[in-house]
Formats: C-alpha cells, structure tokens, sequence
C-alpha cells in the first residue's frame, strides 16, 4: 500500500511541475510581449516629438556660415529664396561656374541688389584656366566680387555664395601647402581690409539663380569681352530677378 501511495505523489508531483513550468513559460512571453509593445510605445512617442506631425516652415538664422535656408519638418520638403538685404545694405550674390566636357569652360558672376530687391550693377568674366575645379571656380567668383564690391564702392555688402566647401575654406583658412592657398588668403585679405562692412554667407543653389545665370553666360564661348559689367541686367537674367523680387519659393 505504502508503495502505491508513493507511486501516487511521484505522478502527483510530476504533473505539477509540468503545470508550473508551462504557467513560468506563459508569464515569460506574455511579459517579453508586454516589454516590446512597451518599447513600441516609447519609441512612438520619441519620434512623434521629434517629427511633428504639422506641416510648419522654420527659418535658419544665427550662424552667418550656415546656409540659410526653408525647412518644412512635416514634409521634410527643402525650399530655399532669395531674401532682401536690410535696408542700407545691399546684397551681392556671386557663383562660379565650370563645364569640363563642352568645352571645358568656366566661369564667374555676380549680382549687386538693394533692399527693395531692384538690380544695382553685375558683372560676368570667363575664367581662362579651363581645368579649374567647382570649388575654384566659386573661390574665384568671390574674389572677383568683393574686387567688385570695392570698386563700386559699395560700403555695407553681404555677400552670398552657394559653395559650402568655397566659404569653409575663406571661414576656417588653409594650410601654406594647400593648393587653394594663395587665393584664399588674397579673399581673406581683401574682407579684412574692406572699406566698409562686408558679410560673407553660405547660401543654398536655390536662391542664387540670377549669379547662375550670370556665371553661365561667362563659360559660354560667344561671350566676348572676357570681362563685362552691367548697368542692366541681361535679358536671360530677367526672369530670376522677378522671381526673386515676388519672393518666389523654390522646393527641391
């Protein structure tokens, strides 16, 4: 008898430890489950406060080096436009331009405008060292502005450039060794000694269509002299400077 009941709370013991391991299982996945959708939820809320759901456009100001530009959060949409300078100020917008396979040619241009956004003066030169890279090309469209910019005597100028590698190197300086080094200083120079108050800032290609233009014209090969000023815009600028002048937007 002793033997049976034995046999008894052995099997008896068995099932629950079955019982009790299966219910240890079940409370493991439930609560890895409960721990995931957790995390989901947290995660959900993170993004949700860093990715707002309405649509809203924010200016970039602050850093004069920064591009400045439109940034729609909810669409993750860039839209960049030319802006007016401040009143008493004017702005010259300035781009380099090079194409090594029709030709190879290169070139350089600038706009001068004034705080009601009409056109003051410009300038167009062909580069003759063809082989110049972009980054050259916007290094020497600078130069050539604020030679400009002097010669106009022109006193309180910002001047913008769309090249972020042109405008590091004019910001943070180069090393003797560099190749870039002779001209940068000569920039760097010529801002120092600037009779007046010049800015230089990093704006984005979007909102520098009319230099575009300008410095497009100077690689094209019919463009004779090499070096033009202009009291009137060129025709093929016109359209660009009533975009800007409407504060046109343009989203890329």
């Amino acid at each position: 008898m002793s033997g049976n009941k034995d046999g008894e709370g052995s099997s008896w013991t068995s099932r629950f430890l079955k019982v009790a391991s299966a219910a240890a299982a079940t409370a493991v996945v439930a609560g890895g489950i409960i721990a995931a959708l957790s995390s989901s939820s947290a995660n959900s809320e993170h993004e949700t406060a860093f990715s707002p759901r309405h649509e809203s456009e924010e200016r970039y100001h602050g850093d004069p080096w920064s591009p400045k530009q439109l940034y729609n959060r909810g669409g993750a949409t860039l839209v960049a436009k030319w802006e007016k300078p401040e009143v008493g100020w004017v702005k010259l917008n300035v781009d380099g331009s090079q194409d090594l396979f029709k030709g190879p040619s290169a070139g350089c241009g600038g706009v001068v405008r004034d705080s009601s956004a009409k056109w003051v003066c410009g300038f167009a030169i062909k580069l003759l060292d063809s082989s110049l890279k972009a980054h050259q090309t916007e290094l020497q469209a600078i130069l050539t502005g604020l030679e400009f910019a002097s010669r106009m005597k022109l006193k309180k100028v910002v001047l913008e450039s769309d090249h972020n590698s042109a405008v590091s190197m004019v910001k943070n300086g180069v090393k003797p060794n560099h190749e870039d080094y002779v001209v940068v200083e000569e920039i760097k120079e010529k801002l120092a000694r600037f009779e007046g108050e010049v800015r230089l800032v990093l704006i984005n290609t979007m909102a520098n269509s009319v230099a575009d233009r300008l410095a497009n014209n100077a690689r094209d090969p019919s463009f004779n002299p090499v070096y033009q000023e202009y009291v009137d815009p060129p025709k093929n600028c016109v359209q660009y400077l009533q975009r800007d002048q409407m504060g046109c937007v343009t989203s890329f």
